[in-house]
């Protein structure tokens, strides 16, 4: 059992370290000159939409393992998630086509 619990923590901790290598990885472009702040601000967002839709959807699954939802009910949710995360996304392309609408000023040590 301890066994069991131990290997779901490594595997969630894993996860958030491969969120968080990535968004090293932009904050790196960024200070590097290699990508501009509006960039990076998008990036990060697509970032964070995706973690959000990868946790509600094992949470999902989980669910419908469990036998707390049925099959049908499962895949409703599941296509209200993918629509939701399909709109985020496509909003975001639509304020990284034209020009940011909020401009922040750089502060570093945020970072």
């Amino acid at each position: 059992m301890f066994f069991l619990v131990g290997l779901v923590v490594y595997y969630a901790r894993k996860q958030d370290d491969e969120y968080e290598r990535e968004l090293k990885k932009l904050r790196k472009n960024l200070l590097s000159g290699k990508m501009t702040r509006p960039e990076f601000i998008n990036m990060r967002t697509r970032l964070k939409h995706e973690k959000t839709f990868n946790t509600e959807s094992k949470k999902l699954l989980a669910m419908l393992s469990e036998e707390k939802v049925d099959n049908d009910t499962y895949v409703r949710l599941r296509h209200v998630l993918e629509t939701n995360f399909k709109e985020r996304i496509e909003k975001l392309e639509a304020n990284t086509a034209g020009k940011p609408s909020k401009k922040e000023s750089f502060d570093a040590s945020r970072y």
